[in-house]
């Protein structure tokens, strides 16, 4: 699940587009710097301002094109204080200190005001879900699988309103930067038909922020691989043995997705990765449905993506897993992008003439019903 603040920390700053109730054209931002020593503060509005600001006897000024559907950050000594802000026409003041804050003059007509509600609400169920979750993974009284059981069962119970809520924000705000922060962080939770409406709501300028064409693009690749659709092909470099040499190294091979699937068999696909805690809990689950139907025509195949380690780690990670079953290593972002995934681990079922069954769906439950349905 994505977080709001891991979003500004790989967003920076997006530039999107404007909408009315607007004051002025221009965003005039009076600050105030607490921590002594601090000369100046830099401004940044991507693609539109990047800026040195001096400050005076802690106290700065800056005006910016106004642009409700943009964010903008104001940062000091070395990003160590830092806000966001939304230049929506109104007078802004900013205060950096250690809970930087910046505020509207005008609250009832103010987009920062907006936002600043809906960060303040974000951080008040992240508290509690953070929290949740420390609780139940520093429980010694449960083995780590245990944890990992509890910790599912409680985020399923999490993530239906969680989901409503920004749902419904983004209805709300399709004129504003709002909207971008609630669809990113409904990104992978939600059925594709439903983010491509919220999509195709918002304003023109919006849908050409860059995240959003990033989401874009996943979200159309998922609508061209959607169940029912026949696979799409790809060629990767995996590894495929080991050298002779001394010490033996990985020997690699060019290898096709459709070496493995739409060969008259059931193929679960698990795209996961080594270092994916969560892709490493689920492997048991796949593992017991493997067990049960690898005899009735079922075949498991794990594409091992977006690695951050040598592969001999991913080989040996599986082998310490049990993974006992089909692997296409190396794979990098080729598959992902291709399938519009953008979470791991995901699972999709492929049937014996190469048509995606089953897609999105997780736990043995689930996996279980998925394969059941096809294979008697």
């Amino acid at each position: 699940m994505k977080i709001r603040s891991i979003l500004f920390a790989t967003l920076s700053v997006a530039v999107l587009a404007s909408c009315g109730g607007r004051v002025s054209d221009v965003t005039k931002i009076q600050g105030t710097v607490v921590p002594e020593g601090i000369t100046e503060v830099s401004v940044k509005i991507e693609n539109v301002i990047d800026t040195v600001v001096p400050v005076t006897d802690g106290r700065f000024a800056v005006s910016v094109p106004t642009n409700v559907a943009t964010a903008g950050r104001v940062l000091a000594d070395n990003d160590q204080y830092g806000v966001t802000f939304i230049p929506d026409g109104t007078p802004l003041t900013v205060v950096l200190d250690e809970t930087s804050k910046a505020t509207s003059k005008y609250p009832k007509i103010s987009v920062q005001e907006k936002f600043n509600a809906y960060n303040a609400e974000e951080d008040a169920v992240m508290e509690v879900y953070m929290a949740k979750q420390s609780e139940i993974y520093s429980d010694t009284t449960l083995t780590q699988q245990e944890r990992g059981v509890k910790f599912e069962e409680y985020f399923d119970g999490f993530i239906g309103p969680y989901i409503d809520r920004h749902v419904e924000a983004a209805k709300a705000n399709t004129d504003n930067f709002i909207s971008i922060l609630a669809i990113n962080n409904v990104n992978g939770q939600i059925e594709d038909t439903l983010m491509d409406s919220l999509i195709q709501a918002l304003t023109p300028d919006l849908q050409e922020n860059r995240y959003i064409r990033t989401m874009r693009k996943a979200l159309d690749a998922r609508l061209q691989t959607a169940e029912g659709m026949h696979f799409t092909d790809f060629t990767v470099n995996s590894v495929v043995g080991m050298t002779r040499s001394i010490p033996p190294q990985p020997k690699y091979a060019e290898v096709k997705f459709s070496d493995y699937v739409g060969k008259g068999t059931y193929v679960l696909v698990d795209f996961w990765s080594p270092w994916c805690g969560p892709c490493k809990r689920e492997i048991p689950n796949i593992k017991t449905v493997y067990e049960k139907y690898k005899g009735k025509g079922l075949e498991v195949l794990s594409l091992a993506v977006w690695e951050r380690q040598p592969v001999q780690v991913t080989i040996d990670t599986a082998a310490e897993l049990g993974m006992d079953w089909l692997h296409v290593n190396n794979c990098g972002s080729v598959p992902t992008d291709i399938y519009g995934v953008e979470g791991i681990p995901h699972l999709m079922l492929i049937g014996p003439d190469g048509t995606i069954l089953k897609r999105g769906f997780h736990g043995l439950e689930a996996i279980e019903a998925a394969v059941a349905e096809y294979i008697k």
